[in-house]
């Protein structure tokens, strides 16, 4: 027979050998080599299966590390990146703020966006929390105490809108979303600050014109008429309810032809059916008051939308109202071209070309001319000699190239009759909606008389100056004599005769 060869293990090999053999269900080989290997053995043994356990362990442990290193650095770039991203948030700044138990704010975290915002430092704020309060505008003050006292008590987050004052005085608003929680006894808010200006100013804007839609809506004289697409009445102006004698509950429950007399109620139905395939349509129709009297209009008819519904909005202008306003202008007119031909003195107007366009009576006389059509259409060269004409289309080329007027300028012109007379002329520039220039206006009296006067007057105060040194010189010479005799009387030793002006003294 072949006999069994022994294999001796290592303490070592036998320890790490168990788990494999026990796993193959031979537990009690491992048990007799191990009971073959004595005490000694299994010390040896045990001790080998604590070094590799350390070994292991510290393995771990240093891989471990490693990842804990790892996620540390990855921890900080994101909280780097973080903190770079809040600081270019745009229009937007992130905060950590802490309510303390001594009753004071102070910020842990507080982004970049601050200094944009409000035009503050950072750090500044960072160090005083109150620089940032001082900012809100007083009257919004309430406002923000109440959210975070709210916020702080019921531990919801605080949401608010406020205006803040930056460091040039402008104003601006601000939007606040906070979350609070607690942290070891402390109160936090986690939240944002975003700069809202742009949208208050849309909103405002857009209020305001809702605003002035309304007033315009209640105010204008036009009758304005808002109906759905069947042509049921929603809404009227004022002016619907007062000139057609009808209340709105009235109005309520009827139709937009029924405003309408019977005659014109068929066009209106026509019209109705138009404006559901176009975006606008008018018509020249006849409105119809309560106790039937007719109110001619122009009506334009178009499509928009009613507290978000699709509606046919009217606007019914009354003809007959526009006639009389005509026939008002038209006297108005005509009573200014009364008073301009009244008053005594010279009114003209021109185009940039020194064409006149028109003028009043005194100018066509002083024109020597019968008619306005023989000024109309005419330049100074056609009703003055060629030297003044061209003085006068100089001059209104300076008031409409500098677009300034000129006042109270003196020229000579010469008379139909041949004399020569005076004129005080202003001149001031007609001007378009853009404001420029684009003609000439203006006025002139006759002062020849005046001229003449003050020339008379002149002369007169000349004769009378030259009369007054004459006689203060026979005066001056008549003193003169009375001292020479004063004088001879007191070389003969007797009293001097007359008193003069050196005997004051």
């Amino acid at each position: 027979m072949l006999k069994q060869k022994k294999i001796k293990l290592s303490p070592a090999a036998l320890l790490l050998a168990w788990p494999l053999c026990a796993n193959a269900g031979n537990e009690q080989s491992v048990a007799d080599g191990l009971n073959g290997l004595g005490t000694g053995g299994v010390i040896i043994a045990v001790l080998s299966f604590i070094i590799l356990l350390l070994a292991g362990l510290l393995i771990r442990l240093r891989q471990l590390r490693i990842e804990l290193v790892k996620k540390s650095a990855s921890l900080v770039n994101s909280e780097q990146r973080m903190r770079q991203m809040g600081d270019n948030l745009p229009n937007m700044t992130v905060f950590q703020l802490t309510y303390s138990g001594d009753g004071k704010f102070r910020f842990t975290y507080l982004s970049r966006g601050c200094e944009r915002l409000l035009g503050l430092n950072r750090d500044s704020v960072m160090d005083n929390a109150q620089r940032a309060y001082d900012q809100v505008y007083e009257q919004d003050l309430p406002i923000l105490i109440d959210a975070f006292e709210k916020s702080q008590r019921d531990m919801i987050s605080a949401n608010l809108e406020f205006r803040v004052l930056n460091q040039e005085g402008k104003q601006s608003w601000l939007s606040i979303n906070a979350v609070p929680h607690r942290d070891q006894g402390v109160l936090i808010w986690d939240g944002f600050m975003q700069d809202i200006t742009l949208r208050k100013q849309v909103e405002d804007a857009l209020l305001q014109e809702n605003r002035n839609f309304q007033n315009l809506f209640e105010t204008i004289d036009d009758f304005m008429l808002v109906c759905d697409m069947d042509g049921r009445l929603i809404h009227t102006n004022p002016a619907v309810r007062a000139r057609l004698d009808y209340d709105a509950d009235t109005l309520r429950t009827m139709g937009i032809r029924d405003l309408f007399t019977d005659e014109a109620q068929a066009s209106i139905c026509q019209v109705m059916v138009d404006i559901q395939t176009r975006p606008s349509t008018t018509a020249s129709t006849i409105l119809q008051t309560k106790a039937g009297r007719a109110i001619p209009v122009e009506l334009n008819i178009f499509q928009g939308y009613w507290k978000n519904q699709p509606a046919v909005f009217g606007i019914a202008r009354d003809v007959a109202g526009r006639q009389q306003a005509e026939n008002a202008l038209r006297e108005s007119q005509q009573m200014l071209q009364l008073i301009m031909n009244t008053i005594p003195m010279s009114v003209f107007w021109k185009d940039k070309d020194s064409i006149y366009l028109g003028c009043n009576k005194t100018f066509i006389q002083e024109c020597g001319l019968e008619h306005l059509d023989g000024v109309v259409g005419k330049s100074p060269y056609d009703l003055f000699p060629p030297e003044q004409a061209a003085a006068i289309i100089t001059r209104d080329q300076d008031v409409i190239r500098n677009n300034h007027p000129l006042f109270n300028f003196t020229q000579s012109l010469t008379n139909p009759d041949g004399s020569i007379g005076w004129r005080e002329t202003s001149k001031i520039p007609l001007r378009n909606d853009e404001g420029r220039a684009v003609g000439v206006l203006g006025v002139w009296r006759d002062i020849t008389e005046q001229n003449r006067a003050e020339e008379r007057l002149k002369r007169t105060l000349e004769d009378m100056e030259r009369f007054n040194q004459l006689m203060r010189g026979r005066e001056r010479r008549t003193l003169e004599l009375k001292a020479e005799i004063n004088d001879l009387l007191r070389q003969l030793g007797k009293t001097k005769k007359y008193r003069t002006t050196t005997d004051d003294g």
